[in-house]
Parts: structure tokens; sequence; C-alpha cells
């Protein structure tokens, strides 16, 4: 009896179970169905993704989906440290481990390297980049730390570069691969990792392991969508003999590098970095490369600091790449326009307009200025001394390189940067028109100056068929007062404008003169005045129209109620001007507003309150008060010279009438 009871219980307790398995399995069904469904998409949209070249440009869906524009920056002195950028004194990467290892150990070495690593880039980062509106980054890699003594990738690096695949992964920016350090070093300079020579192109055991390299890799990597395509070979110089004339020993090693890599992976998109010049490279048909991408660094060395030089250096490398006739797609993979504002919105303009992708050089460096999109100083991220500090220094110094609280964004480049990466996204961006130049604007123009409207189809640089604003100044060279050497300028049809949130009033000017900085007053709904003058950043060339800019960040006034604009120059000679807006990047379009829509938005009425009056600053007071003794001195001179003179008549008189009376 037990054992058939026990029998009947335990029948019971496996019913049960499995209604309640079916039950929860039932339930569980629509989620493990959403999951599975979600998977699929994921897979479906990382498909979708996977670039290749069509003709002269990369489209997604593996080349048969819409055109993509790579826009991005690179990644640089992470994976390959660069003294001049970075917080080492170190004169390459070989150099770095050499010495860290002599002093410290392998292992302690490798953990300086590894702290260095996990501080210059974190998931915030990714973020910033992101937020740019960047949809790729440039990864330069080094075999330095990429090989083992045996020649295989080592573990702990691959996963550091899957980190940082995956962190793009998830925010839909690509990944291009680019091999910065070889071995052997193909060129020879720091960013190669070794710079005490270029051995790659005369040893097979380089080229063997650079090949290898490659060929693991790809292997890693194929069928990864996140990853837009592997950069062979970062300015593939050779050494003084094989740079020039460029390529019999460089190409023939391409071709060696795309066979190894198309036997394993037939579908990455691969990019071959040409030294320098489009028609430096062969058309791809020469040796059968197909899903290529070729690759240009530009930067103008002899004019750093001049915006026409940069703009012509442009414009030849459109036809040195019209003169090659090349049918694939381009990557602007390394440039930069220094501290030019123009000469960035320029170059970047025309690598739009040839459907030219394009990555920055690059997002972090230390006391670089605008190379930079952040940048820190040597004060706040000291260099690291590899042959003098000790362990625990280096350990803090590298441990303390992270970019929120070490480095500060560029927001001039990296605003403009951001309207360049998503256009359609910038054309919603906030603007607000101050005044359009037209005919019936009211001008008033201080002492030393006359201001008018007029045609600007006369200029040498033309804006159009519209109207400009002519000011002359003359007089001796010095700045601008409340009432003097300037054009006063009122909102267009509002009362005031609103500027709260706009970072930059722009505004576009032309003389003959150039490279002048302008004297900006704003007044508010006070009276109250802020002066400034516009950034030099993007100072005008002579003889073009040029955007310049007024940082309104420290502006002491109240910028929520505008209602005039002064503009003035310390030097004299003739200015123009046109459309005056505020707007939130450099590169930000004409504002759209319509009449309609500024009558809805008057703002509120403002009394101008220093125009008749003493200039606001001290300087302009101590001017006032020297004018005003001098003319007291002069009156006080004159009125001796008068009463002396009188005096004297009289007695000259008073003897010529004595005279007469005795003869």
């Amino acid at each position: 009896m037990k054992s058939k009871l026990g029998k009947g219980k335990t029948k019971i307790r496996l019913l049960v179970g499995g209604l309640l398995c079916s039950f929860f399995i039932a339930a569980a069904a629509p989620g493990l169905n959403v999951r599975a469904t979600q998977t699929a998409n994921s897979q479906k949209s990382l498909e979708e993704r996977f670039l290749k070249a069509d003709g002269k440009v990369l489209k997604n869906n593996s080349g048969t989906g819409d055109v993509v524009t790579l826009r991005g920056t690179n990644i640089g002195g992470w994976q390959v440290m660069e003294s001049w950028m970075c917080p080492t004194n170190a004169g390459d990467q070989k150099t770095a481990i050499t010495t860290l290892t002599e002093r410290f150990g392998k292992d302690k070495a490798e953990e300086l390297f590894k702290i260095y690593e996990q501080s210059w880039m974190k998931e915030k980062d990714f973020d910033n980049l992101k937020d740019l509106n960047f949809n790729a980054l440039r990864l330069p890699v080094s075999c330095y730390n990429l090989l083992d003594e045996e020649g295989k990738l080592r573990a702990d690096t691959l996963t550091t570069l899957d980190w940082f695949v995956a962190e793009c992964e998830k925010r839909e920016m690509y990944v291009i691969l680019d091999l910065h350090a070889a071995p052997g070093s193909q060129n020879g300079r720091d960013h190669s990792g070794d710079k005490s020579g270029s051995l790659l192109y005369k040893d097979e055991n380089y080229q063997n392991l650079t090949l290898s390299l490659w060929e693991q890799l790809a292997e890693h990597y194929k069928g990864n969508s996140t990853i837009a395509g592997y950069d062979l070979l970062n300015e593939a110089e050779g050494d003084e003999k094989e740079r020039a004339p460029w390529g019999p020993v460089q190409l023939p090693f391409f071709d060696r590098l795309y066979k190894a890599i198309r036997a394993i992976d037939p579908d990455h998109l691969i990019i071959i970095n040409a030294v320098w010049e489009p028609t430096n490279i062969p058309h791809p048909e020469q040796y059968g490369w197909e899903n290529v991408m070729y690759e240009y660094h530009y930067y103008c060395w002899d004019g750093t600091d001049n915006a026409v030089t940069q703009r012509n250096f442009t414009e030849s490398k459109v036809k040195k790449d019209d003169q090659a006739g090349h049918e694939v797609p381009v990557l602007i993979g390394e440039f930069t326009l220094f501290d030019k504002l123009p000469s960035w919105e320029h170059a970047l303009s025309v690598y739009e307009e040839h459907g030219w992708s394009w990555t920055t050089w690059t997002y972090k460096t230390v006391n670089m200025g605008n190379w930079g999109i952040y940048n820190s100083t040597n004060a706040t991220t000291p260099k690291v001394d590899i042959l003098k500090d000790t362990y625990e220094t280096i350990a803090e110094k590298w441990g303390n390189v992270d970019t929120e609280t070490r480095f500060t964004r560029n927001d001039n480049l990296a605003d403009l940067l951001s309207v360049f990466a998503n256009k359609e996204e910038a054309k919603n961006n906030p603007r607000k028109w101050f005044h359009d130049v037209d005919s019936e604007m009211v001008l008033r123009a201080g002492t030393d100056a006359t201001a008018e409207v007029v045609s600007g189809d006369s200029l040498y640089d033309k804006r159009g068929d519209g109207d400009v604003i002519k000011l002359t100044v003359t007089g001796i060279e010095r700045i601008p007062r409340a009432t003097t050497r300037n054009v006063c300028i009122t909102p267009m049809v509002r009362n005031s404008v609103d500027a709260t949130g706009l970072p930059y009033l722009m505004f576009y000017t032309y003389s003959r003169e150039g490279n002048r900085a302008l004297y900006v007053t704003l007044v508010d709904k006070n009276g109250a005045t802020w002066s400034e003058y516009t950034n030099t950043a993007a100072s005008p060339a002579a003889y073009l129209w040029d955007k310049v800019f007024l940082d309104l960040s420290k502006a002491t006034i109240d910028v929520s109620a505008i209602i005039e604009i002064r503009i003035g120059v310390n030097v004299p000679g003739t200015y123009h001007f046109d459309d005056f807006y505020f707007a939130g990047s450099y590169a930000d379009l004409l504002p759209e507003e319509t009449e309609e829509m500024m009558k809805n938005d008057m703002g509120v009425e403002g009394v101008i309150t220093d125009w008749e009056d003493v200039p606001a600053s001290s300087e302009g007071k101590k001017a006032k008060k020297s004018e005003m003794n001098g003319l007291l001195t002069i009156g006080i001179l004159a009125a001796i010279c008068i009463s002396t003179t009188t005096l004297t008549a009289i007695l000259i008189f008073k003897r010529r009438k004595h005279n007469k009376g005795g003869k």
C-alpha cells in the first residue's frame, strides 16, 4: 500500500510539475520571442551596416544600400604615444617600452602602459565623440603591444581592441583599423613607434611578421560590420632612398598585404594610404584590387597661419585627385587646418562637396591647441620622464590623463566639426538674425568714421547681389570708443534680440587690409555695454569675404535683450560688413527666420545711454579729460597772447602820440 501510494504521489507531482512548466513556458514565450526578435533585428542591423565600395562611394548593406560618408577623428596617442602630443618624453614607443622594462621589469612596465591606456580612453570618451555627430573613428594600432614574442596576437591587447569596437558599435560608429606602427617601421618616424630607421621593405622577417599580423586581425574581425575597413600601413614612406620616387617598394608590399587579407576576409574594405598625392598611386585595376579606398593625409606646413595659403592648398588637392582620376572612395585620414576656422570650414566644405570621408588628427593632445578636439597642458598633464621618474610617479601621471578631469574641449573647433559631421541635423540648430543688411537700415557712425549701405557688386569678392555696410575710418590708429571709429547697428524688425544659449555673434567682413581683429560692442536693453575683439581663430583674409565671430561666453551684459551692435576698427581704412546673426557654431548656416517670425518675437525696447555721454571705459574718460585739459591750456595761452598783444599795442600807440606832440 505504501509503495503504491508513493508512486501515485509521484505521478501527481510530475503532472503538476509538467502543467506548471507548461504554464511558465507559455507565459515566458512572448518574452523569449521578443528577445529572439531583438537578436535577429540586431543581427540584421549589423548586416545592413557592413560597408563596401561602389565606384567612388561607400554603401552599407554590403555595397547595395545607402551611401555612407565616414566623418570623425583619430584616436591618436592611445595605442601609439608620440612625445610631441602625449605626456611622455620618450622619443618613440619602442624606446619607452625598452627603457621602462629595463628599469622596472616586463610586468611592471606593462602595468604602467595599461594604466595609461585605461585613463586615456574611457566610456565617457565615446559619448563625447558621438555627441560630435561622428560616425567613424580611425584607430592607430601598434605591433609593439599587439604581438607577443612568438608573433601571435596578445589576448590582453585584443581584448582592449574588442572593447573599443564594442563601444563604437553601441553608438553606431564605425572603426577604421590603422596599422600605425608596423614591425621594422614603415617610415622611421616617431609615429611609427621606432624612429631609428625604416627596415620594413628591406627585411623579409619584418614583412612576414606584418603579413601575419594582418592575417590574424582579418581572421578575428572578418564579418564584423563595425569595422569599416583595414588601413594597411600609415604613411608608408620607407627610408630616405625609398621615399622618392614613392611606390616601387611600397606598392608591391601593399599588394602582398591585400592578397593575404583577401585570402581570409574577402568582404572588408581595404584602405591604401598614398604618400602623398593621389597621382602617386595607380589605378586599382593595375593590381586587380577590388573594394578598396584610397587615403590621403593633408597638412599645409607652408601656411599654418595663413588662411589664403591653406585655401589654395585644399584646392590644389582637388586638382590632384581629378588628375589621378581614380574611381574609388577617398578618405582624408589625417588633416588639420591648425588655428584658422575659416580654413577648417573651407576644407570640410570641399571634402563634403566631393564626397570624401574624413577623420581629423586627433581626438586628444597635450599642449597642442587645435591639433586636438580636446586639449590639456603640460601643467595639468605633466610629461613622464622615462629615465628619472619612479614607478609610482609614472603611475600617478599616466593614471591622470582622463578627458573629463584633465582636458578642455576646444569648443570653436568641436562645434564646427559637429555641424559638418551631420549637416542634416545642423539645419535645426537654433540661429537668430540680428540684421540682414538692406538699403533701408538706419546706421549711426562715430567721429572719425562714416557709414553707409552700398552695393557689394564693386568688390573683388562678392556675396551675391545684396547690399553691404561700408565703414570708412580716418584719423590715427587707436582703439574705438563708444562714440568714435565705429558703425552702430540696431536689430532688423525686432526691438531687441534674445541671444540666450547662442554662444557666437557671427558676421561677414571684407577689406583690403585683412587679418584685422574687429572691436565689437554689444548694448543691452538697459544701456549696459560689453566690448571685445573678434576671435583671432577667424581673422579675415584680405580681399575676401570672411566670417568672423565674437565669443559671448564671457559677456557681462544681459544677452537676452541686445538692442545694438557696434563694429569698430583700430586701423584707419575701408571695411565692409554683412549678415549679422547669433548661432551655436561657426559653421551654422544663416538663419531661416522670416519677417513674420521676427514680428512675433519683437523683444523689449531699450535705451542707448552712452552715445552723448563720456565713453564708459576709464581709458576713454582719461582721453576726454586729457582733451579738456588741452583745450583749457590752449584757451589760457590764447588769452595771455591776446592780453600781451593788446597791452603792447596801447604802449606803441601812446609813444607814437607822444612823439607827434613833440614836433
